[in-house]
Formats: C-alpha cells, structure tokens, sequence
C-alpha cells in the first residue's frame, strides 16, 4: 500500500511541474492558453488518481469468498476431493474412518459401513463405537504420543486390530485423524484351534502312557512273579501302545495332507483297484460281525484325478467307521453315481466351474444314526459323539478329520447325512476331467 501512494505522489508531482513550468513561459495575455493547459492538468491528476484507486471486488465473488470455499457438506471440503479420498478408501479391504477435531466421522469406507453401518457418516465415534480404549488412543494422540495398535473387544463378531494416526493433508481438509482397523478373526480362530489341538494331543497321549506306566509299575511291583496279570497287564499295555501309534501316524498323515492340501494332486487314481482292494482287506472284519458289503457296478467307477494313496485312505476310512457303527448282521452299501447336471455340480462342488462332470460315492451304514446337532463338528480334531465307544473300537478321532482335508485338496466336498436309528451315509464328491461316454459305463444326469 505504502509503494502505491509513493507511486501516486510522485506522479502528481511530475504533472504539477510540467504546469509551473509552462506557466513560467506563457504570459498574462495568453489566458486561452493558460485554460487549456488548466484543463488538460485536471485531466491528467484525474487519470491519476483512477488509475492509483484500488479495484472494487465484485459482490457475487465478494459474497463467495466470504462465504468460505465450496462446501461438500459438513466437512469443507470440495466433493471433487472428498468423493476422490473416498474412492481410495473404498479400494481397502479393511474398515477405515476418518474423524475431524471434533471426533465426527467425516468419511467411512466401504469396508467400515458394512461393519459399522450404512449410515455412520457425519455421527460421533462415541455414537458408533462405545469402546473406551479407542477414545484414550484418540487423547493420546491428540497429546501429540504415538498409540500402540490395540486390539478391541468384538465388534459384530470380528476381532479388531486399530490403528490411529494423525492426517497431513496440507490444503485439503479432509480430516485430522486417520482409523484403520484390521480384522484379525482368523487369526484369533486359528490360535484357539491349535491351543485346542494340543490340548486334544496331549490328552489323547497322556490317557494311554498313563495306563502304560501304571501296568509297569505293577509288573515291577505286586505282579512281578503273578503270571496271569503279566499276560493280561501286557495285552492292555500292547492295545495302548498301538493306539498310541494310531494318533502318531494319523497326526503325521494329517500334517502331511494339510501342508499340500492348496496344491492340487497329481496323477490317477483307478477307483475300481482301489475299493476293490479296501474291500478285499476289511472281508475279515466284516465277517466276523456278519455284515455284508455290497459294492457298486465297477462300470460306475472311473479313473480320477487324484492322487491314489490319498483317495485309497478316504476309502478305508469311510469304510472301517461304516462297519464300526453298523449293527451285526447288517449291510454296509458302497454307491458310485456320475453327476453331468450343471445344477449338480454346482450344487456338490466348491468349485464347478470348467468341471464337466464328477462323481459321487457313497458309504452308508446301517448303525444307530447320529443326532442332527452332532453333524457340523464330526469332522473336527478328535472330535467324537461317543467318546468311549470310539476309544473302545480303535478310532483316533482324526479319520473324518483326514478325510476332509484330502477331499478338499481334490477340489471335491464331502456330505454328511443321517437319521437316528436308521444310519448314516457319507458322500463324497469328486470332480473328473471328462463326462465319461456311453462306451465306457452308463451316465446318470442327476441322483
């Protein structure tokens, strides 16, 4: 300001020399002359003085500027930034809020709306979440520390991880602070899942080594020179220790299965060798019970893609439960079905897409059934309906478990249906590279 009237006096003054100057040359008698010099002088302070004035700002940019910047809302921030910020965040998988100084979510992902709500957006995080962990984060951070990432109680049953950060946004006020939250529900439900199984583990082993330093200690002692308790003290001690070396190998194979089971199997497996054989080694078993197998057509059997020693092992342990849990002087039915019925496939498949047809298996028994509650968790780690009837017949508890996770790795499904006092029937889905034709078995659109 001070430059400009600098710049206006000294132009003044040039023109008021300019005038003495040409007064000083004219005469009294040359007064038309003085009045037009006069008149030109005016003019020129005039133009001046316009030309010095600071500009008049319009009223509507005037009425703009004082109103602020284009507003998006509550927020001050144009929609052009807001809506781009936005589409960021809903590209993040995890649930992500930003809050202004006054801790009102200003902008909540995708993500944060499906677990929080639709309509979160301009609310208090007190409304929203009432978790007094996050609102000491929050003071923290507003202190100017820096928060450790803390994990909050459930929220709709998720477990979260959040993290808090303050936004540098520069001229775009998009908010002061940042949320993330990460979901950590799997990992939780994994940790539980192994401290389960080596609770299961340790139990499972502890029961027989007990049973096995007990008899020893009683040989040892009282029963050193007592040789009817020698011969049935060692015959338990020898069922304890194959029992013991059941769970080992069982463990083992499961661990071997689970660590390739995201790997798809190679090679072929030939299904009418494979039951044949199975059935072929449990005949014994069945007969002395006097259950009967009955096998399906071996034109319904195919060649599958697999891997033979596993499908060989889902086949003996479908078998061996079915004739466990079956009644003496019962049957135990093996069933083979080809699916090419879109519908099927989609239906008995995880992943149908591209599969031209599969096949389905069947074991089904003629035991006591198994109650409907009991069905989800029959494939879980040592999980049993019958604790001590299973214990009693052999059973490690992981049979099912094993053949889940095979079944799985074949990219098939495995099916539990039964009806208490009649049975139980297992399926097993399996998915083949060709609809096998005409010329080589009969093929059945749906069951």
């Amino acid at each position: 300001m001070r430059k400009g009237f600098a710049i206006l006096f000294r132009d003044l003054a040039v023109v008021v020399v300019a005038m003495a100057a040409l007064v000083g040359f004219t005469g009294r008698s040359d007064w038309p002359l003085l009045v037009v010099l006069l008149a030109a002088a005016l003019s020129a302070l005039a133009f001046i003085v316009l030309r010095h004035q600071a500009p008049q700002p319009d009223p509507a940019l005037s009425s703009q500027a004082t109103a602020g910047p284009i507003s998006g809302g509550p927020t001050g921030v144009s929609p052009d930034v807001q809506d781009s910020v936005r589409a960021v965040l809903d590209a993040l998988p995890d649930p992500v809020l930003v809050l202004d100084a006054q801790r009102q979510i200003r902008i909540a992902n995708m993500a944060a709306r499906s677990l929080l709500g639709a309509e979160i957006e301009g609310r208090s995080l007190l409304a929203v979440l009432r978790q007094p962990g996050l609102l000491t984060a929050l003071d923290a951070l507003a202190n100017g520390e820096s928060p450790d990432a803390m994990e909050l109680p459930e929220i709709a049953g998720h477990s979260l991880v959040a993290e808090l950060s303050l936004i540098d946004a520069g001229a775009a006020d998009i908010g002061r602070t940042l949320i993330v939250f990460h979901d950590v529900s799997n990992l939780r439900r994994a940790e539980s899942l192994r401290s389960d199984f080596v609770a299961n583990v340790s139990h499972e082993l502890k029961t027989p080594l007990a049973t096995l330093i007990g008899f020893l200690e009683t040989l040892k002692g009282p029963a050193r020179n007592d040789e009817l308790a020698r011969a049935r003290f060692l015959d338990i001690m020898l069922t304890e220790a194959q029992r013991m070396s059941r769970i080992v190998a069982d463990l083992l194979s499961l661990s071997r299965i689970e660590l390739n089971e995201h790997q798809p199997p190679e090679g072929e497996a030939d299904l009418r060798r494979l039951l044949a054989a199975v059935v072929d080694g449990l005949a014994l078993k069945a007969e002395q019970r006097g259950i009967v197998i009955r096998t399906p057509d071996p034109a319904l059997l195919p060649a599958v893609p697999g891997d033979a020693d596993e499908l060989t092992q889902v086949v003996q342990n479908l078998v061996d439960n079915a004739l466990k849990y079956s009644r003496d002087q019962s049957m135990v039915t093996i069933g083979a079905e080809i699916l090419t019925d879109p519908a099927l496939l989609r239906l008995h498949l995880p992943h149908p897409k591209g599969v031209p047809a599969a096949i389905a298996l069947s074991f089904r028994d003629q035991g006591a059934g198994i109650a409907r509650e009991h069905l989800p968790r029959l494939t879980e780690r040592f999980y049993r309906v019958d604790t001590a009837r299973s214990r009693e017949m052999g059973g490690t508890g992981l049979g099912l478990a094993i053949v889940k996770h095979i079944v799985n790795r074949h990219r098939g499904k495995l099916e539990i249906q039964s009806v208490l006092g009649e049975g139980s029937t297992f399926m097993v889905y399996l998915p083949l590279d060709a609809a096998p034709g005409p010329a080589s078995l009969p093929v059945q659109a749906g069951r």
